[in-house]
């Protein structure tokens, strides 16, 4: 199944509800998570559509300018919607250096719980939770309330996520070749999926 998310709005949580169900209802073995060009945007969304994947552990800690921090839990309070069987199924996250903020909270939690398999280049490296404030004349003013960390206490600001597995494509991506066999990132997600759904064979009994 392959999910690709644009922005963490207000809506992202429950249209990555729907993604996944939609998937799964179509017999979906594993996921593909495309958050290439993301640049982030609501740090509860991020945490939402990441307790969506986890069963369990932190998804991310902030520190705010008094010093004082929370740590974002993937815990399941009853009545809340989630969306099993993701959980247990393998999971390929593809990110490039314009995966910033919100998407490199989602893609540092489920590299740190060793969830995901990452894919692609450096993220861009913005570890600042804001605030965005609108102002009379139509403008918004972002101002920083947090700095946060991946769950392995890992600062990630102007360095981003390190891939699991770099791609070092010999061109742009247009368009057309996103999610296709032109698309190394995603040729890359898929070969390293079917590897884990394939079952080993059978061992040889004859004597």
């Amino acid at each position: 199944g392959y999910i690709q998310l644009d922005e963490f709005s207000s809506h992202a949580p429950e249209q990555m509800l729907r993604a996944i169900g939609d998937l799964n209802a179509k017999g979906a073995q594993a996921f593909v998570l495309d958050l290439r060009g993301n640049p982030g945007g609501l740090l509860y969304a991020s945490v939402e559509i990441a307790k969506m994947w986890l069963d369990g552990g932190t998804i991310v800690s902030t520190v705010d300018r008094q010093g004082d921090s929370i740590e974002f839990k993937a815990e399941h309070q009853p009545g809340v919607a989630f969306a099993p069987p993701a959980f247990k199924m393998p999971l390929a996250v593809l990110v490039d250096g314009n995966s910033a903020s919100a998407s490199e909270i989602l893609a540092g939690a489920l590299k740190d719980n060793a969830r995901a398999t990452i894919i692609g280049t450096q993220t861009f490296g913005k570890a600042l939770v804001q605030s965005v404030h609108g102002l009379s004349d139509g403008s918004g003013l972002a101002v920083t309330i947090a700095h946060y960390y991946t769950p392995n206490g890992t600062d990630i600001s102007h360095k981003g996520i390190t891939p699991d597995i770099t791609i070092n494509p010999n061109s742009a991506l247009s368009p057309q070749t996103v999610a296709t066999k032109d698309d190394p990132w995603y040729v890359t997600a898929i070969n390293n999926l079917r590897a884990q759904i394939t079952p080993a064979p059978l061992a040889n009994t004859d004597n």
